[in-house]
C-alpha cells in the first residue's frame, strides 16, 4: 500500500466453483471405497478411510462432488460407525458391509464451508440417509363402514362358546 493511498479496499475472495451453500444439501452417493491416506497421526504413517463421494446438484444445473472419509474404526464413538448408523448400514458382527449397496442412495450432508488462501472449501461433516416418506392412504368412507361391520362386538353372539 503506498503512503498515498487513502482507501482500504479489501479484494473479493476468489470462489471455488464448486463450493456449495453451508448446511443441508441433499444429494446422492456416486461412489465408495476403501482408500488409503498418508497420515502424521497414525504410527504407520498411514490410514484406511471409507471414502464416500457425493454427488450434488446447484440451483443451475451444474453438478459438484464432495467426498466425505472417516477412518475404518469399528469403535462404536467413532465417525465411520456413525456414518453407517446414519445411513442405515451398519452390518450385523461378522459380516460383510455391502459398500456397493450404498451407491445411489438419496442422502443428505451437512455442509461446512471454510475460506483458506482466499478460496472457499465446502466439506461434508456429516451424511445421512434421506428419508422417504410413504404418502398416507386417504380414508375412505366404504372401508370405514366395511372396517365397523367388521369389528362390531354387538352382533357376536358369545352364547355357543
Amino acid at each position: 500500500m503506498s503512503s498515498m493511498q487513502s482507501q482500504l479496499i479489501r479484494p473479493t475472495s476468489k470462489s471455488n466453483k464448486n463450493a456449495l451453500g453451508d448446511g443441508e444439501q441433499e444429494g446422492i452417493i456416486f461412489s465408495v471405497e476403501v482408500k488409503e491416506f498418508n497420515s502424521t497421526y497414525h504410527d504407520s504413517g498411514k490410514r484406511v478411510a471409507f471414502n464416500v463421494k457425493v454427488e450434488f446438484k446447484k440451483s443451475n444445473g451444474e453438478l459438484v462432488y464432495l467426498y466425505y472419509a472417516p477412518t475404518i474404526t469399528w469403535s462404536e464413538k467413532g465417525k465411520f460407525m456413525k456414518l453407517l448408523h446414519d445411513l442405515d448400514a451398519i452390518p450385523a458382527e461378522g459380516e460383510e458391509l455391502n459398500t456397493q449397496a450404498l451407491i445411489g442412495m438419496r442422502v443428505t450432508a451437512t455442509v461446512e464451508n471454510v475460506e483458506r488462501d482466499n478460496v472457499v472449501y465446502s466439506n461434508i461433516v456429516r451424511i445421512q440417509k434421506r428419508a422417504t416418506s410413504i404418502p398416507a392412504k386417504s380414508s375412505n368412507e366404504e372401508d370405514d363402514e366395511m372396517m365397523k361391520q367388521l369389528f362390531d362386538v354387538d352382533d357376536i353372539d358369545f352364547g355357543d362358546m
